[in-house]
């Protein structure tokens, strides 16, 4: 149990911090009196166990205490960045929404709109350095966690982590990263339903170190003077720090640091800038919530490899074809990644969905891939309909909808990649064999600012599957598109 470990290191380690938040070093003893009397309040809120509390909290730090608290008491928790979501989310037993006294004024009319609906009120966290306390109780079950992610499929998947799977978890992560007691791991604002911000602080603290967690915009300013030896950053919060390393002109590199790269593409100018201005630890890795543990990753020491990445042994990476037969080495096909007992092994509510992305006693992310002769695997990007544009995830669908509709052209896909120049970009494909007015084309461009790599082409017809619904094959348009078959590009 997360709580129990807290307590437990709380007494080794009293003083030792265990979070530091926005510049606020907070103790292990002051963390789990925190937890401990926000839990002997909600035990008075007679929630039931087993059920799902919705946390409304921005503030990280007392999120964490919020967590904590209720799992200690038997409840399943998850954290929601928008309290729009929740209807996309679709939670089955609510026990009850979850926000502090100073944040529910900013929340409280959107939860009247949702029926039905109970807010507890804790009182706000203090973090004051008193004993722990002893709380009145705690489950003999713990309560675990809630992950979702838009993944593949382009809308929310939920995941739900028991307790048992996190500890596992957190050992093999522990193991894989070099955590110890010495780790300052920067979690940057990384929010608690994402696996980055809900899984590494916990392997943190196992392991007896300290999680760093800045929500402020200037971030990076503080970052370079953290301490921090652990981060994981994906490629906008590089470029944001990257960014203020070239401003201050004087470099002092993170002799200290291991900086992971993940969640999309950085281009070879960014690792470069990295190696020299900020770490010569730099870890290209890539993962996913599901297994939410890197199944590739390499240290860059060879430019000319950077995106091609070495399987980290703690996963079995495999390259299918449509067949789920292997791959022969240079053939590009299907990624997926064999599962263990501390994995996922289906989605929350989603039996559907779950039959498609775990199979064969493997996870099947989505993503297209080609293993050469060495072993080293490079991912060669989506398939399906989600663009993961430098980390980001974004449907596809209501992007597709927006062209088809704008252009007037029968259809529109989709696509991340990465250039013949290494940088990550999205391609547009539409549907049509004349070029729709240029002026309107300008104009579309305009609308897709926030992809500054970014091209058109066109196709007529797309290539649809043999199934009796003639669905578009996506795979095999984005095969011909990133071949450089289509028609024309512009």
């Amino acid at each position: 149990m997360s709580y129990l470990m807290i307590d437990a290191l709380a007494s080794e380690h009293p003083s030792k911090p265990v979070i530091i938040h926005n510049s606020t070093s907070i103790q292990f003893s002051q963390f789990a009196n925190a937890i401990g009397t926000t839990a002997d309040f909600i035990a008075t809120r007679d929630l039931t166990e087993g059920h799902t509390a919705v946390i409304v909290i921005d503030d990280r730090l007392d999120c964490w205490t919020a967590i904590l608290a209720l799992q200690s008491l038997g409840l399943n928790t998850i954290c929601v960045h928008r309290v729009e979501v929740l209807k996309i989310l679709a939670i089955k037993n609510i026990a009850a929404f979850v926000t502090t006294e100073k944040e529910l004024s900013q929340y409280q009319v959107k939860f009247g709109a949702l029926a039905g609906s109970r807010t507890v009120r804790i009182p706000n966290p203090e973090y004051n350095g008193n004993p722990p306390t002893s709380m009145t109780r705690v489950s003999k079950v713990a309560g675990g966690h809630i992950l979702y992610t838009s993944g593949t499929t382009g809308y929310y998947k939920k995941l739900l982590i028991s307790a048992g799977q996190q500890e596992k978890r957190d050992t093999e992560r522990i193991q894989q990263m070099g955590l110890d007691g010495e780790t300052y791991f920067h979690c940057i604002s990384y929010g608690q339903w994402t696996s980055v911000g809900y899984l590494l602080p916990l392997s943190t603290w196992r392991a007896g170190g300290c999680v760093i967690i800045d929500q402020r915009p200037e971030w990076p300013h503080y970052f370079l003077n953290s301490g921090v030896t652990r981060s994981v950053l994906l490629p906008d919060y590089l470029n944001q720090l990257l960014k203020v390393v070239a401003e201050r002109g004087n470099k002092t590199p993170l002799e200290n640091l291991i900086l992971y790269a993940s969640g999309g593409f950085i281009s070879r100018q960014v690792a470069e800038q990295v190696l020299a201005d900020l770490t010569q630890n730099l870890a290209v890795s890539y993962g996913s919530t599901e297994v939410a543990i890197a199944s590739l990753e390499s240290m860059v020491n060879d430019l000319d490899n950077l995106h091609w990445l070495a399987p980290t042994h703690i996963r079995r990476v495999e390259i299918v074809d449509i067949n789920d037969s292997i791959c022969p080495v240079d053939q590009e096909g299907q990624l997926r990644i064999k599962l263990e007992e501390q994995d996922c092994e289906s989605y929350l509510d989603d039996a559907e969905v779950s039959e498609i992305m775990f199979r064969n006693g493997c996870f099947y992310p989505g993503d297209i891939a080609v293993r050469r002769a060495d072993g080293r695997i490079r991912i060669l990007g989506r398939n399906v309909d989600v663009v993961n544009f430098r980390g980001q995830k974004f449907p596809a669908s209501p992007f597709e909808n927006y062209v088809q509709d704008f252009l007037g052209v029968s259809n529109a896909c989709l696509f991340s990649g990465v250039s013949e120049g290494d940088q990550a970009e999205v391609i547009v494909v539409i549907e049509c064999e004349q070029w729709p007015d240029k002026r309107r084309m300008n104009n579309l461009s305009r609308k897709f600012q926030e992809f500054d790599q970014i091209r058109f082409a066109k196709m007529h017809p797309f290539p649809r599957t043999q199934t009796g619904m003639e669905k578009i094959d996506r795979e095999k348009l984005r095969n011909l598109v990133f071949a450089g078959k289509p028609q024309k590009t512009a």
